[in-house]
């Protein structure tokens, strides 16, 4: 898997728009104050549940740059660069995937470090390193609670953008609504995508749910029914379907009139 890397200083710059992809979206998004912000609870719970004296909760933009450290071995925010492969062997992923690295340090010891993309793929990255190698079962532990806090920071992220003109909640299972394991998706008042979390984009692979693409390239139920559903402002659930025939429960608001 791919390596942190973690140069000692960097800004947070303007998201790239792509082809198709909202102007809106790549400038509030991914605004470096507001992501440090709001990742701030969520670092902190981090820190407090990893519990080692050995670990820096790190938070960096979508190239590595660290903007914010907690944690008492703060020196680990100027590792350099190291190789694209973990010991086993394992190739880089995907853009967007968990990146997962043990780096050499200084001595016999070694640095073990995890990191999951927040908003990917032009977003950010939240993980820890460990100055000191540690058992896998405490690891599998370590990722479980970081995989957490970073959906936690989407939803922040998402709920709170300025931007958008509909707030799109859905899963398989309606008692996950609510929760930081649903699908979270924001539109503007044409049905394009804005945002989506990292659910979102897993319950809906492999359509390419993300910023510029349009409701109706990964929802069969009718873009003017989903606004329809949040105009009534229902709280039971309705019934959203994707092109391949699967139901999800999903729950809508609107977050602005339509200009």
């Amino acid at each position: 898997m791919n390596p942190i890397t973690v140069p000692a200083q960097s800004s947070l710059s303007g998201a790239t728009t792509g082809a198709g992809v909202s102007t809106s979206a790549a400038v509030h998004a991914f605004d470096r104050e507001r992501l440090v912000a709001l990742s701030a609870p969520a670092m902190e719970d981090l820190y407090r549940q990893l519990d080692s004296p050995t670990t820096t909760v790190l938070l960096a933009d979508s190239r590595g740059g660290v903007l914010r450290a907690i944690g008492s071995g703060r020196e680990a925010a100027a590792l350099p660069a190291t190789s694209t492969q973990a010991p086993d062997g394992t190739p880089a992923p995907a853009a967007g995937e968990d990146r997962r690295a043990v780096v050499g340090a200084r001595g016999a010891a070694q640095r073990i470090g995890i990191a999951v993309p927040i908003l990917p793929p032009d977003g950010g990255l939240l993980g820890f390193v460990d100055a000191e190698a540690s058992p896998l079962d405490w690891l599998s532990h370590a990722n479980a609670l970081l995989q957490t806090a970073a959906r936690i920071i989407e939803h922040r992220l998402i709920e709170t953008e300025p931007q958008g003109f509909l707030l799109l909640r859905f899963h398989r299972y309606p008692t996950v609504l609510g929760t930081p394991l649903e699908a979270l998706a924001l539109f503007d008042a044409d049905g394009v995508v804005l945002l989506a979390n990292r659910v979102a984009i897993d319950l809906l692979a492999p359509c390419p749910v993300g910023c510029g693409m349009p409701a109706a390239a990964c929802f069969a139920t009718q873009w003017c029914g989903i606004v329809g559903y949040a105009a009534l402002g229902l709280r039971q659930p309705f019934v959203l379907r994707d092109h391949r025939g699967a139901d999800y429960s999903a729950r809508a608001s609107l977050r602005r009139a339509a200009a």
